[in-house]
């Protein structure tokens, strides 16, 4: 279907679907910028000591599909004990670490990448769970480039014929 195209064509499609991997990449980058954000305020609100470094860790570590937002919070966690050596504390880390969680399920993944990515956000969070049933952890993290690529694909055979 592709490779009887020109090779202006197929260079094309390769810039539309660089273009749609690259815009997968920034809104990753943007939600994790917010995921830092949100604990690194939530962190300071609860007065722990090196609130927004912490916040940064967070973000850094929400890259990390699965396990990665998970062990980004044990620092904090860690940090609200030393810092104030009572268990509240801890659940208030817990706390933010489920909003964060909420957040980023329900209105940073479906809103940001599928405006990044010109999908609709109920398109993406569909996409995710088709993956996930498919094909598992990995199914759920190439879920939504691999609906972006799929479409690009789509359009571009659909204009051809």
């Amino acid at each position: 279907m592709l490779s009887n195209q020109t090779p202006d064509k197929n260079d094309s499609l390769t810039k539309e679907v660089t273009q749609v991997l690259l815009d997968f990449i920034r809104g990753q980058l943007l939600i994790a910028g917010l995921n830092g954000l949100i604990a690194g305020l939530g962190f300071f609100i609860l007065s722990i000591r090196h609130a927004f470094i912490l916040g940064i860790v967070v973000g850094l570590m929400s890259l990390i599909p699965y396990l990665g937002p998970v062990l980004g919070f044990i620092p904090a966690l860690i940090m609200a004990w030393i810092t104030h050596h009572n268990p509240w504390y801890v659940v208030g880390v817990i706390g933010i670490w489920l909003i964060i969680q909420i957040l980023e399920s329900l209105v940073f993944q479906p809103k940001i990448l599928g405006t990044k990515m010109k999908m609709h956000p109920l398109m993406v969070i569909i996409s995710i769970f088709i993956g996930g049933a498919l094909f598992g952890p990995l199914g759920v993290l190439l879920a939504v480039p691999g609906t972006a690529v799929l479409r690009v694909l789509y359009r571009r055979i659909v204009k051809e014929n």
